[in-house]
């Protein structure tokens, strides 16, 4: 599993640990270039099952999760709900190229990302979840 490892500077947006959760290799690639500067330590794995073995096997949980809706085996928010079981305060921001509707449909109780994104848009939903001026209970 790559690790992305955090290139802070002193304009960094923020510190902290991401796991990222997509199963389409050029769509991570692209989206880890857009957080290279951003501080984060970004983990990433390519399903939710794998996001799963990797947070149990963490010590310390991740700051923040992002993760695509439409994934092979579990769906983004089978594993948000499995995650906000363990660690209910940990943000969760979905991810999903389909209809508002439609994904509003899979968690409307999760924040969604609309694909495509830019980084200013991807920060920004971090940056807050981050500051916990948003909170979506499980």
């Amino acid at each position: 599993m790559p690790y992305v490892q955090p290139t802070a500077t002193p304009h960094s947006p923020f510190l902290g640990r991401l796991l990222y959760v997509e199963d389409n290799p050029q769509i991570a690639e692209v989206t880890c270039l857009l957080l290279e500067d951003s501080g984060l330590e970004i983990t990433q794995a390519q399903s939710a099952e794998e996001a799963l073995r990797i947070a149990d096997d963490e010590a310390v949980p991740f700051d923040i999760v992002l993760t695509d809706v439409v994934m092979p085996g579990l769906s983004g928010v089978q594993l948000a709900r499995r995650l906000n079981r363990r660690w209910p305060d940990l943000p969760i921001v979905l991810v999903s190229g389909f209809s508002d509707e439609l994904a509003m449909g899979y968690g409307g109780q999760y924040e969604l990302l609309r694909k495509p994104f830019t980084r200013g848009a991807l920060l920004d939903i971090l940056q807050r979840h981050l500051d916990g001026a948003v909170y979506q209970p499980a």
